[in-house]
């Protein structure tokens, strides 16, 4: 609930002043990390511009509903002290595969 409300006060701060954290790792190499556009992502669907956030970061937009799943599921085991299930673990581990790979062909060929 903290990091929601946390968030929310960012976007206001974004919406209001323009100014945003800046990506580490882009000030440090120059090249795009698979995270880079969230903040362009989510500045964009606060105003309902579907076309802009899916330019800004295509594959954070497209797997949003995964990883929002994997998230609210892993907080609901660990909220309950279970362990969490093999399938689980391995589709986290592939999602991460996954947006790691992503960063890696954005860079290579400069398209997302």
């Amino acid at each position: 609930m903290l990091l929601l409300l946390l968030g929310l006060l960012y976007l206001v701060w974004l919406r209001l002043t323009g100014l945003a954290v800046p990506c580490a790792f882009h000030s440090v190499t120059g090249l795009r990390c698979p995270g880079c556009g969230i903040t362009r992502m989510l500045l964009a669907l606060s105003r309902l511009h579907f076309r802009e956030a899916f330019q800004a970061n295509p594959f954070l937009l497209a797997t949003s509903p995964l990883l929002l799943f994997l998230i609210l599921f892993s907080g609901r085991q660990q909220r309950r002290r279970e362990p969490l299930p093999r399938w689980s673990r391995r589709l986290l581990w592939g999602y991460l595969t996954a947006l790691l790979l992503f960063g890696i062909v954005r860079n290579l060929y400069s398209v997302l």
